[in-house]
């Protein structure tokens, strides 16, 4: 039986898909700074691929990961390493990196056999800090904390160095992760996750394995955040443990909570929403709100951020793929909805 919310219209994802890979061209005809406006796109697109893997993990599944942008890193740590000092094809460093990633997860998901909630998000927040001392432990291949120049990624060989081309080549893989995303969720490991998700209890009356699919969210969400880190890598060209500290995967957290828990397009949403937010709309507040209540410019972002994620959880918990369902049906409903009142 099909959904009230279910959206079997699917007409406008290659529409979508078409502006997607447009957008550049109408960037650099509309402003002098589209530069700037591509590698906040790219940005996005990076912590998209990464946020799809964590919504099947804390959406789907309801396994809370607050040690994200630790996947990110040894996804990136990785294909540094295996590109610039193995000599491996950035190619063939795609798929061995994120595999690299998920095997972490798959580690990482042995707790969640026993714990769960704010007790299984400390030991992923946990995990974030062993990684940090990894990175700094073998400085020999990692350069510690001083940080890692990396390579331009090279495809058939070709190499990419500009904002322009990286734009091209994240948002192949952007629309590739959101295409499998669904696949996975509308599949039958996606509604194992969700029976976890609701009654774990339920779930193994009903017959499914819990470590089994417990463990496959943890490296499916590794094996997306490896690809991620990858990107991050190649198109950043330079990584430092800077980077992935706590709060990116807090950052991830809000992404999720904004976009719409347990939806693949809400997680897309929720990330564009904010990384717009943070570079092109804050910056234009600061100066306002320090002049007015005289912060230092991260109290204003943090300030920003619990604002917007208070507001959405007590107003709009479905987040704007919620509202966007919400608004959907209530025009498709229109004239004869049923909040509309008749004289």
């Amino acid at each position: 039986m099909k959904g009230r919310y279910e959206d079997e219209n699917l007409y406008w994802i290659p529409v979508l898909i078409i502006f997607v890979f447009l957008l550049p061209f109408i960037l650099k005809g509309l402003s002098f700074s589209y530069k700037y406006y591509l590698f906040v796109l790219n940005m996005a697109g990076i912590y998209i691929i990464l946020n799809v893997g964590l919504d099947l993990l804390s959406g789907f599944t309801g396994l809370l990961s607050l040690g994200h942008a630790a996947f990110l890193a040894v996804g990136a740590y990785s294909s540094a390493i295996l590109v610039d000092q193995f000599g491996v094809p950035f190619a063939l460093s795609l798929i061995l990196s994120p595999l690299v990633a998920g095997l972490f997860g798959f580690v990482i998901g042995f707790p969640a056999l026993r714990i769960s909630g704010m007790y299984l998000g400390l030991t992923t927040m946990g995990f974030g800090f062993i990684v940090k001392r990894m990175i700094i432990a073998f400085r020999e291949w990692t350069h510690g904390s001083g940080g890692l120049d990396v390579s331009s990624p090279v495809l058939f060989g070709y190499t990419i160095k500009t904002d322009w081309n990286n734009y091209f080549l994240i948002y192949t893989f952007v629309v590739i992760a959101v295409v499998a995303g669904r696949r996975i969720a509308k599949s039958k490991i996606g509604r194992a996750f969700m029976a976890i998700r609701d009654s774990e209890q339920a779930a193994e009356a009903a017959g499914i394995n819990l470590a089994k699919y417990k463990m496959l969210a943890f490296f499916i969400s590794g094996l997306f955040a490896g690809f991620a880190g990858v990107l991050f890598a190649h198109t950043s060209s330079f990584i430092s443990t800077d980077h992935f500290d706590i709060l990116l995967s807090i950052y991830f957290i809000i992404m999720i909570l904004v976009g719409g828990v347990s939806s693949i397009y809400g997680a897309v949403l929720g990330t564009l929403f904010i990384v717009l937010l943070d570079n092109l709309f804050v910056p234009l507040l600061k100066d306002q709100i320090h002049f007015w209540f005289n912060t230092q410019a991260g109290d204003i972002q943090s300030l920003i951020f619990g604002l917007i994620m208070f507001l959405f959880i007590i107003f709009q918990p479905m987040g704007l793929y919620g509202m966007w369902l919400k608004m959907r049906i209530y025009w498709k409903l229109f004239p004869f909805n049923p909040r509309q009142r008749f004289t």
